[in-house]
């Protein structure tokens, strides 16, 4: 038995604050927390629950875990998704999931798209703004989507994130840099299907089985929406018609697992997030967002090294089409994890999971 710290940042309503409700967008929701603590129990570990306020420090080193399950996305900087892991490196404690400068990488949407490119892995033309009246370099790549910089979870995206000429273009790039304090990145916007996927391992990686994310509007983004735990809280603290607006403001969008692709596009879209994932040097687990343009090209649009994982959530669904219940799929992250860090020492193995089934390695939906 492996005694295992789980580190994760808990939804708060005092964090908005007169901020954008998507601020929420990364914190989980006790259910979360709870669901993942009894995964790790069920895989036969004793779970310490690390949550990420001003005592973590204290908690992480009292309890001195055998590994961290990193859950943690940050509350500020622009590096905040890389702060836990650097203090478990600080304290020598190891931890699941990708690297400090992984993490730093990943959430610099312009820092991951140069990367790609570099490697020969397409990402849409883009452009980052400091400020809304900069020169345009994009007047050929209309529509745009308009996104934040260093934000993941689809943060400041609207139905107003994609434009369609250069007077929403500047207005959508105002209303971000002043409501969220950051610049802007205006990006292509590829018209095509959108699919996502889950890549597992590190020397050897494999990936789940492909979700398809299907929109009505051929220009559908996937924006922010409460976990159904949260729409409660937010009615107690706002009101019905605050909830209610809100849920006509969201996009509406379904998934399907696995993707109805053919063999060859399956292949491709396997092969793209399986070098993506080793572009920018990501370890145990991470989900890829990539688009299909009309051409057939494949667009990376996002890595997520730290992507949703409350039940229900893309990850542990294709998961579960691959035979992965979700005890199976949170002890497997582990797993990997542990076989990665004691990769180079002989006689260091979790136990057997209970009742858990064998992993099975997906490389086409």
């Amino acid at each position: 038995m492996a005694k295992v710290g789980l580190a994760y940042d808990l939804i708060d309503l005092n964090f908005i604050d007169g901020s954008p409700l998507d601020t929420l967008a990364e914190f989980d929701t006790k259910e979360t927390i709870m669901a993942i603590s009894r995964a790790l129990e069920a895989g036969g570990h004793e779970v310490i629950p690390l949550e990420a306020d001003e005592k973590f420090v204290d908690k992480l080193t009292g309890s001195r875990p055998d590994i961290v399950f990193n859950l943690v996305e940050g509350h500020r900087g622009e590096c905040r998704e890389s702060q836990v892991p650097a203090i478990c490196e600080f304290f020598n404690i190891p931890y699941t999931g990708s690297g400090v400068l992984t993490l730093a990488l990943c959430l610099n949407k312009a820092l991951t798209n140069q990367f790609l490119h570099s490697q020969g892995i397409l990402v849409p033309p883009y452009q980052v703004f400091e400020t809304p009246n900069e020169d345009i370099h994009l007047e050929n790549d209309y529509p745009l989507i308009v996104k934040l910089l260093h934000e993941g979870s689809s943060m400041g995206l609207s139905r107003k994130s994609v434009v369609k000429n250069e007077i929403a273009l500047r207005e959508q790039i105002a209303y971000v840099i002043e409501t969220y304090q950051q610049p802007a990145m205006a990006q292509k916007y590829i018209i095509g299907r959108e699919f996502t996927i889950g890549v597992l391992g590190n020397q050897d990686p494999y990936t789940l089985p492909i979700t398809e994310v299907k929109f009505d509007d051929p220009y559908g983004i996937v924006t922010f929406c409460p976990d159904d735990e949260v729409f409660p809280l937010l009615e107690d603290r706002f009101g019905r018609e605050f909830v209610q607006d809100l849920k006509q403001k969201l996009i509406p969008k379904k998934s399907m697992c696995p993707a109805d692709v053919s063999h060859e596009l399956a292949g491709r879209i396997v092969q793209t997030a399986i070098r993506a994932f080793k572009v920018l040097g990501c370890r145990d687990w991470c989900r890829v967002d990539m688009r299909i343009a009309e051409d057939g090209s494949i667009y990376v649009l996002e890595l997520n090294p730290i992507a949703g994982i409350a039940p229900g959530y893309w990850l542990p669904n294709s998961a579960e089409v691959a035979h992965l219940d979700y005890s199976a799929f949170i002890n497997t992250i582990l797993e990997i994890a542990w076989a990665r860090i004691h990769a180079n020492q002989s006689g260091l193995h979790l136990p057997n999971r209970a009742g858990v089934e064998g992993e099975a390695a997906f490389e086409e939906g």
